[in-house]
């Protein structure tokens, strides 16, 4: 396993236990709404009994609820016991004929061999960011999905306006601009800490910030960029969820224009995550 791969597994072995109190459907109200967009476009682009896969299920949130909808889920993660997570989730929803979890990196699918091509895949919320290998797992896609078939992936991208905005008014110039600089970054997990002898460290994963070119690329020839949008572009990133909710009045009032601009240019290039859905060529 590359180093890159190790750490990252550990990071999110770390945060596993408490992962869904910080992000689940009762904790980060942010992400809770991210996840609810995100999941409307899944179920838009994916109809009833389609064979899916997912890249990085982290908790299972979305598996077990596209399974629950009548799709079946091949559900993959890095983190054995975020792998585990989402089985017990599966196991508890009576879903185990519509949900298969398996223990591997992105690119670790590389080594599947499903009895009939996937409908289609998906990736969330900065899976992507953290897999070194893209350009096998384009490779792999590209066998395992049907031709037709989407891929849908969101990627934390390089310009977050609000972002920018934010860390700029409170001084911190640097931090406004971390995502401009090149190559890999170290991201907090779930915003927690763990113990290593008298002192507290972050829990901490690899990350690099991704463009829409860039990915484009990457998945060309076999996949076509059909649309991109923004999710969120004018509301706080999930880190900032403490003012979004206290401003929560506002925010609801923005979201029929978040909804419009997002998919506008340059809009639906900005944002904290960008989406992208390719289709198979």
């Amino acid at each position: 396993m590359k180093p890159v791969y190790r750490e990252t597994s550990h990071a999110f072995d770390a945060v596993a236990p408490y992962y869904d109190a910080v992000y689940g459907p009762h904790g980060n109200a942010v992400m809770t709404w991210m996840r609810r967009e995100n999941l409307a476009l899944l179920k838009a682009t994916f109809p009833r009994d389609s064979y899916l896969l997912e890249l990085g299920c982290g908790s299972g949130e979305e598996a077990v609820a596209l399974a629950k909808a009548g799709r079946r889920v091949v559900a993959t993660d890095l983190s054995p016991k975020m792998a585990a997570r989402t089985q017990a989730k599966g196991r508890a929803a009576d879903l185990s004929s519509r949900l298969t979890v398996a223990a591997m990196p992105a690119s670790g699918v590389t080594m599947l061999q499903p009895g009939a091509p996937f409908d289609g895949a998906y990736a969330s919320f900065g899976v992507l960011n953290c897999e070194p290998l893209l350009s096998p797992l384009s490779a792999a896609l590209a066998r395992l999905v049907r031709p037709g078939g989407a891929f849908v992936c969101s990627v934390m991208g390089r310009t977050c306006p609000f972002e920018i905005a934010w860390f700029l008014l409170h001084g911190r110039p640097r931090r406004a601009f971390r995502r401009w600089r090149p190559g890999w970054q170290w991201a907090p997990v779930a915003g927690r800490e763990t113990v290593e002898g008298d002192d507290a460290v972050p829990v901490s994963v690899a990350t690099r910030y991704l463009t829409v070119r860039t990915l484009r690329e990457t998945f060309s020839p076999s996949f076509k960029l059909e649309r991109t949008l923004s999710l969120p572009l004018l509301l706080p990133p999930p880190y900032l969820d403490a003012l979004f909710q206290s401003h929560r009045d506002l925010f609801t009032r923005l979201e029929p224009l978040e909804r419009r601009l997002r998919r506008c240019w340059p809009w639906r290039l900005w944002g904290d995550h960008v989406i992208l859905v390719l289709r198979r060529a």
